[in-house]
């Protein structure tokens, strides 16, 4: 049996070794004799959670390899939108990513169910569950072959997905008419059109401006999102549909891993679940507050949504992506 390896005993015993640029041109930032470098690219505004948690990560590999690795978060989209930071991710041009699952909807969709259907997931219990079930064996493997990426760490908490717009929404009936912006995953496209939406793709890094110039009259996003978007400048109801438990997560391209020794990998992935579970820790405690805040800029909140409806009218639109797209079963799911 392996021995576990703890961050410190990897210390200990080997100390961090460099990394060297055999293999490796132009995959990694920028490699010296004694420091690798890693830039961790995020569409999301600093003060977001996917971005805290990249950067709770970049100190821990920092402090615990003595300096050896650095971890640089440029977030913001500086290097683009999310699809477009996974590509840069795939071919080498950026070490790793901090957002969301997108990029498991690109490489493996067949496993994206999990991010990609409204009113799959009941809670973040369950996603945990979802995520080390029989159903995702082989989930970070083929996202290795397909994407030259892989998944680090746990997935992150981000919240519930809610609506934001300027008219309340309480039910279905409420929707008629309007263009909600969604992230452009079809999936999801698909089940808010079945909901009652004009569902419009936008991406991340264009949605304030686009319903400020009225290019759309919604969105949806989790409480993390609206409020380091400042979308309460442009938005004036917050509607808790509860659509969809939001997560993060932490990506990592493979030759960047493989350049690694094994006690550096050992103590990457160490790292990432620690920084992954207490972002999820401060994500959980900080929702409450979030919606408290979108509250105090003006956004109404609008608490009396009913669930159930919308889930309904978007039961036949789920039901037709496990059965065609997803792996499993609706009903798999739900028994996990």
């Amino acid at each position: 049996m392996k021995e576990k390896i703890t961050r410190r005993g990897v210390l200990a015993k080997s100390g961090i070794a460099a990394v060297t640029t055999t293999g490796l041109a132009g995959c990694l930032g920028d490699v010296t004799d004694d420091t690798t470098s890693i830039t961790l690219a995020s569409s999301f505004e600093p003060g977001h959670i996917n971005v805290e948690a990249a950067e709770i990560f970049g100190d821990l590999v920092e402090e615990e390899s003595d300096g050896n690795i650095e971890v640089d978060v440029s977030a913001g989209g500086s290097y683009g939108a999310e699809d477009e930071i996974a590509e840069l991710v795939s071919e080498g041009s950026v070490e790793g990513s901090a957002g969301g699952a997108l990029p498991h909807t690109i490489y493996i969709p067949e496993y994206s169910f999990f991010m990609g259907g409204p009113y799959v997931i009941e809670d973040f219990d369950h996603m945990l569950r979802v995520m080390d079930s029989d159903l995702m064996d082989g989930e970070n493997e083929e996202l290795i072959e397909a994407g030259n990426q892989r998944r680090i760490g746990n997935v992150i908490y981000r919240g519930w997905r809610q609506f934001t717009s300027n008219v309340p929404v309480r039910t279905p009936d409420d929707l008629g008419g309007i263009n909600l912006r969604y992230d452009g995953i079809d999936s999801r496209g698909d089940i808010f059109e079945a909901v009652g939406v004009d569902p419009v793709p936008v991406p991340l890094d264009e949605l304030y401006s686009a319903l400020q110039q009225g290019t759309v009259d919604a969105s949806e996003g989790d409480v993390e999102q609206i409020y380091s978007f400042n979308l309460f400048e442009v938005q004036d109801y917050l509607s808790l549909t509860e659509h969809l438990l939001e997560v993060g997560l932490l990506y990592l391209n493979e030759d960047v891993f493989q350049g690694l020794d094994e006690s550096e990998q050992d103590l990457i992935l160490e790292l990432a679940e620690e920084a992954t579970d207490e972002a999820s820790e401060i994500a959980e405690d900080r929702e409450e507050d979030r919606m408290d805040e979108l509250a105090d800029e003006g956004m109404e909140i609008v608490e009396d949504v009913e669930v159930e409806a919308f889930r309904e009218n978007a039961q036949p639109a789920i039901e037709d992506w496990f059965e065609s797209a997803w792996v499993g079963s609706y009903d798999e799911v739900q028994d996990i």
